[in-house]
């Protein structure tokens, strides 16, 4: 079925590579999803005044949220009064909040369900992150850079390096190094310079996938 297909369409580079290297097919084409314009509505949910954010799946064995915690206990950004919200809804919620009372992190790390709309958290977080196992295309970061809010990403496969332009809308990190992560974290609240400039590159460093040009890539192709 995929040899005889017209054509086989990637959400990244990475994994077309991938497609080619293991299947040696010849009619692969990444086209990224969209990042849709996005309307925030106001906030309702009491927070801390200075949040770190990850939204997404509860699931450990993607997310790994094992990292996310070590990382953000080494990096002591609470003691300055930096909270961590993980926001979502999954299985491993449990593990997680073990985890968080193992580091006594309670008073920094706080739980909220999951939201239909929870871009009012992101536009207001100091930046969003992302320590998954592997990826496709992850959503979240695009989501959070056409806000505004930077990122800091592990650099898993895939995705997250075809969207992050490490030190310009974003900080990528080797995956699975706890020490890493929490120096990119500390950078984030401490150097106000190197913070400004990724927020105010976050929005146009994603311009490219809005709706409208995506929309004209699967139109291009279809004609074609």
């Amino acid at each position: 079925l995929y040899q005889n297909a017209e054509k086989l369409i990637c959400v990244s580079k990475a994994i077309e590579e991938k497609i080619i290297e293991r299947y040696g097919f010849k009619n692969t084409i990444t086209i990224y999803n969209p990042v849709k314009e996005i309307s925030v509505t106001a906030l309702t949910t009491s927070l801390p005044k200075d949040y770190i954010l990850f939204y997404g799946r509860l699931e450990e064995h993607v997310k790994n949220f094992s990292l996310m915690l070590q990382a953000f206990f080494e990096s002591k950004i609470y003691e300055k009064g930096v909270h961590l919200v993980i926001l979502g809804d999954g299985s491993s919620k449990k593990s997680i909040l073990a985890t968080i009372e193992k580091l006594h992190l309670q008073e920094s790390v706080h739980l909220i369900p999951f939201q239909k709309d929870p871009f009012a958290f992101v536009s207001q977080a100091r930046f969003t992150l992302l320590t998954s196992y592997y990826e496709g295309f992850p959503m979240s970061i695009i989501e959070s850079l056409s806000l505004g809010t930077p990122v800091i990403s592990v650099d898993c496969n895939s995705g997250p390096r075809e969207i992050i332009q490490n030190e310009y809308n974003g900080l990528l990190v080797e995956n699975h190094n706890p020490t890493a992560l929490s120096q990119a974290m500390n950078r984030l609240v401490e150097d106000e310079i190197l913070y400004e400039k990724l927020k105010s590159n976050a929005k146009l460093s994603v311009a490219h996938l809005s709706t409208e040009n995506i929309s004209k890539q699967w139109q291009a192709l279809l004609n074609s």
